[in-house]
């Protein structure tokens, strides 16, 4: 059955689509997941059976994407302490205590904050700590996917091999028994494969699945003996090859100075359909790459490697190359809030170029929605506000002190808001919140069992609560 049009009205509509234009008091018509419509004012008559919603003034974008997050995170960033000691933590909890419940409950976590802040596509890394990737058992990928299906978001999940040298140590978990694993190269592709035949294009279309493998630099290359560059050889290889195979986004958490340069020279690696995170402190050498084979950047000012380097993120814009922002979260010390996101890549800039002009508002929310769509290769379906595309529409209710007086909506977006004014989240014309009542989760449920998933997890890596439950 096809479901009825969604007609929303009374809304400052803000298109992204390249022309920086806004509409005030106007309307778009959702039809069988796609907008049908977009226009000024209200229409004289409703489409026959069509349900008319009111936003009341609220700012209507596109959904926004979050380009570089991590799973697992939103469990750990309970850890709490330094960087280096959470660091230590996570590696060794998604390495060898993390069972698929732990991956199922961490991802419906993420998807609620997620939805709660407007954030209708993400592109997690399916792992972190030292490049501790969960590729080998699809069960827990099973368990993070399904979640994110259930929540009706958009999602681009990203599975790759871990650093040498193998095989790794990992536990899995076979109920409440855990089992002892020595994990290969073969077995993290192996896993990845598997993962990709079960879920691409799953979810009418709303799940994807990407590549990744470690970033390295020359010197250290370098200094490893033969046997250490041939696995690191293998791993980058391999990788590069099963994302080929499959037709998959190739996706990389970490570079900078110099390695983009020395990645693509030494392996082969990078086109259009590669996704870069962080950036920071990048030679002529890594822009040059970029610019030779179109290589898009995920810029992630919030994240810790934005502590000791600078993403030339404006440069990088105008010289064509496609630039979108991420969180890096949700832990050790950062939400999900691209709204915080926005601002925080307008000030790290601004203070580096000591210009606060360097960006501007409507760059910072582009970077966050159509310009996060074409990194993804995904412009013609989602990213703006046009005919055609995918309806994943969020609403900001901006009538709060905070956002007031009703001028300069952009502005108000990046530098004023937050996560908790979005009141309206639609994807592919399902609604997901209504006036901040999420319909497609239980957010009680959710907390509940994020808890108890918490607590076991604690348990067995041997850690305890910061604060008597």
């Amino acid at each position: 059955m096809t479901a009825p049009d969604t007609l929303l009205v009374n809304a400052v509509v803000v298109p992204m689509d390249g022309t920086r234009r806004i509409i005030d008091r106007g309307h778009v018509l959702v039809r069988d997941g796609h907008i049908a419509a977009v226009g000024e004012g209200r229409p004289s008559t409703a489409p026959e059976g069509s349900e008319t919603i009111d936003l009341d003034g609220a700012i209507l974008i596109p959904g926004l994407i979050d380009l570089h997050l991590h799973a697992g995170h939103g469990l750990t960033k309970g850890l709490g302490g330094s960087a280096a000691a959470w660091m230590g933590a996570v590696g060794d909890i998604y390495a060898r205590h993390g069972d698929a419940e732990f991956w199922g409950a961490d991802a419906a976590l993420q998807a609620l904050e997620r939805l709660r802040g407007g954030v209708t596509t993400a592109v997690p890394f399916f792992g972190g700590g030292d490049n501790v990737m969960r590729s080998h058992d699809p069960a827990c990928a099973d368990a993070h996917l399904r979640e994110i299906e259930s929540a009706g978001l958009r999602e681009v999940l990203v599975l790759g091999v871990d650093r040498p040298p193998f095989p790794r140590a990992f536990r899995d978990w076979d109920g409440r028994r855990p089992v002892e694993r020595a994990v290969s190269l073969a077995d993290q592709l192996a896993g990845a494969d598997e993962t990709v035949r079960r879920w691409s294009g799953a979810a009418d279309g709303r799940i994807a699945l990407a590549v990744s493998a470690p970033v390295g630099g020359q010197a250290a290359y370098d200094a490893a003996d033969a046997a250490v560059r041939r696995e690191i050889a293998r791993g980058v290889g391999d990788a590069w090859a099963l994302s080929r195979r499959h037709g998959l986004r190739f996706v990389q958490d970490g570079h900078r100075d110099g390695t983009i340069a020395f990645m693509a020279d030494a392996f082969g690696l990078f086109d259009r359909t590669s996704v870069l995170a962080h950036c920071i402190d990048l030679t002529d050498g890594d822009i040059e790459t970029l610019l030779r084979t179109g290589a898009a950047v995920a810029y992630t000012p919030s994240s810790l490697m934005s502590v000791f380097g600078t993403c030339p993120a404006p440069r990088l814009r105008r010289l064509g190359l496609r630039v979108g922002l991420g969180t890096d979260g949700p832990a050790p010390d950062r939400p999900l809030d691209m709204f915080r996101t926005m601002f925080m890549a307008h000030r790290v800039q601004a203070i580096a170029a000591r210009d606060e002009t360097v960006l501007d508002a409507w760059d910072m929310l582009g970077m966050a929605t159509c310009d996060a769509a074409s990194a993804l290769g995904l412009e013609g379906e989602i990213g703006s506000i046009a005919v055609g595309l995918r309806a994943d529409l969020v609403a900001v209710q901006a009538r709060a002190a905070h956002l007031w007086p009703p001028d300069h909506p952009v502005s108000r977006l990046a530098f004023y808001a937050n996560a908790a004014d979005v009141g309206f989240v639609m994807v592919d014309g399902r609604i997901l919140m209504r006036d901040r009542s999420v319909l497609a989760l239980d957010p009680e449920a959710v907390l509940d069992r994020a808890a108890d998933a918490y607590a076991r997890t604690l348990d067995r890596a041997g850690l305890t609560f910061a604060l008597p439950r």
